[in-house]
């Protein structure tokens, strides 16, 4: 009787332990990923840096020109806008996203960069008034179109 009970005991030990060790693999899997995608972003990121000065707008893809065939699980985003307060200065979010299971995952990454020199600023400037311009002229036009209709 008492091998029994030492059996059901080491049995109810050997049943947590186990479970205690498959959290402990897909923490460490789930740890894994994420780690890549944020190596990947600051890659990303890092290239965009030493480019210069960011061109406004949207890029994607996947990993497979700069590491062929190692994260095929793995696609990235890069958007870069104006900022609200300062056109010399670039609003730059990278982001990394990945298949866990059946739920896609994300790592985001933001850097803000500003014109290192009167070049950057100046095209930077321009930029902004370009778009300044382009508002007015659209607001100007519909403002115009619904005058003329009402005459």
């Amino acid at each position: 009787m008492e091998v029994m009970v030492a059996m059901a005991i080491l049995a109810t030990v050997m049943i947590v332990l186990l479970e205690n060790h498959g959290a402990s693999v897909r923490m460490t899997e789930k740890s894994r990923q994420v780690s890549i995608a944020i190596n990947l972003a600051k890659d990303l990121m890092t290239d965009l840096e030493t480019e210069g000065w960011p061109e406004i707008g949207e890029y994607s893809g996947d990993f497979n020109e700069l590491y062929p065939g190692l994260y095929p699980a793995y696609r990235w985003e890069r958007e870069v806008i104006e900022n609200n307060f300062w056109s010399y200065v670039r609003e730059c979010y990278i982001r990394v996203f990945w298949l866990d299971g059946t739920f896609e995952q994300k790592v985001e990454l933001t850097q803000y960069i500003a014109a290192t020199d009167n070049e950057q600023q100046e095209i930077a400037e321009d930029e902004s008034s370009a778009a300044e311009e382009s508002s007015d002229d659209d607001a100007g036009g519909s403002t115009t179109g619904s005058t003329s209709e009402a005459q």
